[in-house]
């Protein structure tokens, strides 16, 4: 098997990009909640953020391991 780039060029963040294994963001919960819920109603407020900047921070760790990282740890 051959690549098209070098093992150092190649980021986590590329395949699971690559791979599609999450469509959108990582954090999926009720997309309309029931506004007569007290938790519901303001669950999109409370979280939203937060997940996001997680997900950021995901995404950014990804791109800071290459195949060139775990391949030296095997």
């Amino acid at each position: 098997m051959k690549v098209a780039k070098a093992l150092n060029e190649i980021t986590l963040y590329d395949i699971y990009k690559a791979v599609e294994c999450v469509k959108g963001s990582l954090f999926h919960f009720h997309e309309n909640p029931n506004p007569k819920c007290y938790v519901g109603k303001n669950i999109h407020k409370a979280l939203d953020g937060s997940l996001a900047d997680i997900q950021n921070a995901f995404e950014e760790k990804l791109k800071s391991i290459t195949i060139k990282n775990i391949a030296e740890k095997i």
